[in-house]
């Protein structure tokens, strides 16, 4: 389902710190693996910000300074743990409401809404966002509103999966269209639901013309810059480019990875890949941080996405683990067996080197041996040569009979044509009229016709039974032939009248009873497929020498 496909990489890559940009996946995978490494110093960053926002809180003074401590720091935890998001973000909303400023009160509706929703409180989300006076917003706000509901709409396409979705996926085009008619076009955000809707739409060189030109303007380290990128690998993934899309996915996952984000999918995306090419470490690695993530940041929805994958990738590394120990266990049992040969080996040198006198002695008789074994070759080799002159003769004579085979066989069908074409005019001049009705069908020279192919290939294969995989091996892989039986098709029989000889198309339409243009066709065609063309007649008349 293309729609909900894109849709879910739009929203849910969010925060990072970036790095720069690497040219081959090695590297960026290898950039990845040090990165999770470090995942626990990344988190303690993200920890001291928290706790420097809660300082600010606990010195707060006024009703207004409360509520932006609270507001900031929901932002702060929105991506990062789940409930203590939607604590602050309440706390935040209970002091707007008490200050009774519609501003700060849709500021907090709106990102509360959105907390519930990754949190996968769906009917909650729309009682916000349903509450709310869109006449209200600022336009802003109503941007907000509307990625907030759009978001919303991408959990439920996800949780639900292949349940009935159509008109889910219809109110989602609805907001998406909303969305992008009040964004401004300088925006990034109008960039993305741009590239988002012509990828939807299959216009994948529209789609890559407008993101890949607003990357180099995106600082790298950002959540904008984690979710452009997202967009470009799933870009890639509609246009078969597995290599780009692991790379831009391997981008957005260090970038979620060092922004602190828990609520993210590209690194499980990126750990499916990787285990469909058989990577199964890095596959388990990469799942399994994310199954921590998901845990940390406690979404339901999340959690159920990896338990899916996790126990697959999990049974592949184990087996691949498995494999790789017990092929050590057999190398060490090598390395042993080896050491124990060696050592006999040391043994049995030491006492052949007490018999190298005896052995000395007898070189000279061995030299004289070796010399006449060497004459013996030498006449060996000769008789070789005359062996295949005498069996290249043989295939000579083996052409020329069925050559002449042939020509009798096409002479008695000529003459048997020219027999039914008398009869034929004396049985209209009164003649019998079974004899005429006989004379009237081509049933029988059909009949003929075939016996004498049946014959012919029969004939043809036992001379050359190799002849379908020698012509195959001058054939592109995707145009070679596969027969069955004693049989050739059309063009190999061609072909075989070729290797034969027979080269004109006068003689090869005749016996085949061709016209002239089908066997010029014929013959084009099967060039056509050849590795070379132009020098492929020539190779299939060497086709059985020796």
């Amino acid at each position: 389902m293309l729609l909900l496909r894109i849709s879910a990489f739009l929203f849910v890559f969010i925060f990072g710190q970036g790095i720069s940009a690497l040219a081959q996946d090695g590297e960026v995978l290898s950039e990845l693996d040090k990165t999770i490494e470090k995942s626990n110093y990344y988190d303690g960053l993200k920890e001291k910000r928290i706790n420097d926002l809660k300082l600010r809180l606990n010195k707060a003074g006024t009703p207004e300074e409360r509520y932006q401590n609270y507001f900031l720091l929901a932002q702060e935890y929105y991506v990062y743990k789940s409930d203590s998001a939607k604590h602050f973000t309440r706390l935040s909303l209970a002091t707007a409401l008490r200050l009774n400023d519609v501003h700060k009160i849709n500021d907090s509706s709106i990102l509360l809404a959105s907390a519930e929703a990754k949190a996968g409180i769906f009917p909650e989300v729309l009682r916000i966002l349903f509450s709310m006076d869109k006449s209200q917003l600022t336009n802003e706000q109503l941007i907000n509103y509307y990625k907030t509901y759009s978001e919303y709409l991408i959990y439920e396409l996800e949780y639900l999966q292949d349940e009935a979705i159509s008109d889910i996926i219809s109110k989602r085009i609805e907001i998406r269209d909303s969305l992008i008619a009040i964004l401004p076009h300088s925006s990034l955000e109008y960039a993305i639901n741009m590239g988002t809707k012509n990828i939807e739409l299959r216009n994948y060189s529209q789609a890559e013309s407008i993101l890949l030109a607003r990357l180099p303007d995106v600082r790298q380290n950002t959540r904008e810059y984690s979710i452009l990128t997202a967009i470009i690998a799933y870009l890639y993934e509609q246009k078969k480019d597995t290599e780009k899309q692991k790379y831009y996915l391997a981008l957005s996952a260090i970038s979620d990875i060092r922004s602190a984000v828990k609520e993210n999918l590209s690194l499980r995306s990126l750990a499916t890949i990787l285990y469909s090419e058989d990577d199964y470490i890095r596959a388990n690695n990469y799942i399994k941080q994310s199954l921590d993530d998901a845990n940390f940041y406690n979404s339901r929805l999340r959690n159920i996405q990896i338990s899916r994958v996790l126990p697959i990738i999990d049974k592949a590394y184990d087996v691949q683990k498995q494999k790789q120990e017990n092929k050590l266990r057999g190398l060490l049992a090598l390395l042993t067996m080896l050491l124990i040969i060696l050592g006999f080996a040391i043994y049995l040198i030491f006492r052949q080197m007490k018999k190298v006198a005896k052995a000395k002695e007898s070189l000279d008789n061995t030299n004289h041996l070796l010399i006449k074994i060497n004459d013996d070759l030498t006449e060996a080799n000769r008789k070789e040569k005359n062996m295949n002159l005498r069996l290249s003769e043989a295939n000579l004579v083996k052409e020329q009979y069925i050559h002449s085979f042939l020509e009798i066989c096409t002479e008695y069908i000529h003459k048997l044509e020219s027999f039914k074409s008398v009869v034929h005019r004396k049985l209209k001049s009164g003649q019998t009229a079974e004899i005429l009705k006989y004379t009237e069908t081509e049933k029988g020279s059909s009949k003929e016709l075939k016996e004498l192919y049946k014959n012919f290939d029969k004939a043809f294969l036992n001379v050359y039974p190799y002849f379908e995989e020698e012509v195959n091996k001058l054939l592109l892989p995707d145009e070679r032939y596969s027969l069955k039986g004693d049989s050739l098709n059309q063009e190999l029989r061609i072909y075989a009248l070729i290797r034969l000889g027979i080269v004109d198309n006068n003689q090869i339409a005749t016996f085949l009873h061709y016209t002239l243009r089908t066997v010029y066709n014929y013959r084009s065609k099967v060039k056509q497929k050849a590795i070379d063309p132009d020098g492929f007649e020539e190779k299939i008349m060497k086709i059985g020498l020796i």
